[in-house]
């Protein structure tokens, strides 16, 4: 029986354009993930050779799996971005491509007013609703990895630290762990105070996408300003920074996450967070932490 084709609605929720990579790229590669082609895009060695053997010969295998990663890239991206990876025939090649030329182009919209956690739906903080445009340029010099600037706006407005964009909902924390800004992640977190580490968005803290990426810099910077962080669990999937580094295989992540996080944490009484790493770690052979644990 032959197989339906897969569109790009059923990979992610929008093709790409030149605003949404940072949550297309998480869409794609979590598919690219479940469908066991993300090795064709991270792969850092070179293609078997010898084209020529018989039909189970490893550069065929490679072939095939590259080819299929390729073709689900390309059909999730919208004209601009398909213009760039049109000839391409390594799914390597379009990703980074497509991440070198989109991931910080997404600019935010110049007509939304953004919420602030100050509002009166975030009990702790003083009622405010501010504008958008007050807040406008110091989302793009976080975005543009223009410190200068982001500090200078925000001693003006140190609410800005705290401010979400309505239609995502992001923190300029967020965004900048997204876009892995390292330095610019260093320096908002010096100026936040710790419970502004726990703010959420789309159910994420920014230390559960730190951890999510492998970014061991950000993560090691966010649990030294807030211990707490380590054990709020994303709200999609319940899932601590811990677990999400576990299932995506950033084991230098894990193994400081796991000298961090309070044993207790992991206890059965808490959730299935110490199971799930347990169940993770020994599905990849990886029984170092699930011994102990």
């Amino acid at each position: 029986m032959a197989t339906s084709a897969v569109s790009a609605g059923t990979i992610v929720v929008e093709i790409l354009n030149n605003r949404n990579y940072v949550d297309w790229s998480v869409y794609l590669r979590n598919y690219l993930l479940a469908q066991d082609l993300w090795d064709a895009v991270k792969a850092t060695d070179e293609p078997p050779e010898d084209e020529e053997k018989e039909a189970d010969d490893p550069f065929k295998a490679w072939r095939k799996k590259n080819a299929m990663a390729l073709h689900t890239i390309q059909i999730s991206c919208g004209p601009e971005a398909f213009a760039l990876i049109r000839d391409s025939n390594s799914a390597k090649f379009a990703w980074d491509a497509l991440a070198a030329n989109f991931k910080t182009q997404a600019l935010l919209p110049s007509d939304l007013p953004v919420e602030s956690t100050t509002s009166s739906n975030n009990p702790g903080y003083d009622e405010s609703v501010c504008d958008f445009r007050q807040y406008q340029p110091f989302f793009k010099a976080v975005r543009s990895r223009d410190w200068n600037k982001a500090k200078e706006l925000l001693t003006l407005n140190p609410n800005a630290a705290r401010a979400k964009i309505p239609y995502s909902n992001k923190t300029a924390l967020y965004i900048a762990t997204e876009l892995e800004h390292e330095h610019i992640v260093e320096e908002l977190v010096q100026l936040m105070l710790e419970e502004d580490l726990e703010i959420k968005s789309s159910g994420w803290t920014a230390l559960a996408v730190a951890a999510d990426r492998g970014n061991i810099k950000i993560v090691k910077c966010m649990v030294r300003k807030s211990k707490k962080i380590l054990s709020i669990a994303t709200e999609n999937n319940n899932m601590t920074p811990i677990l999400l580094a576990c299932i995506s295989e950033h084991w230098d992540v894990v193994r400081y996450l796991y000298s961090v996080t309070p044993l207790e944490d992991l206890m059965p009484d808490k959730g299935p967070y110490g199971a799930g790493l347990v169940c993770h770690s020994i599905g990849v052979k990886k029984f170092g932490i699930s011994f102990y644990l």
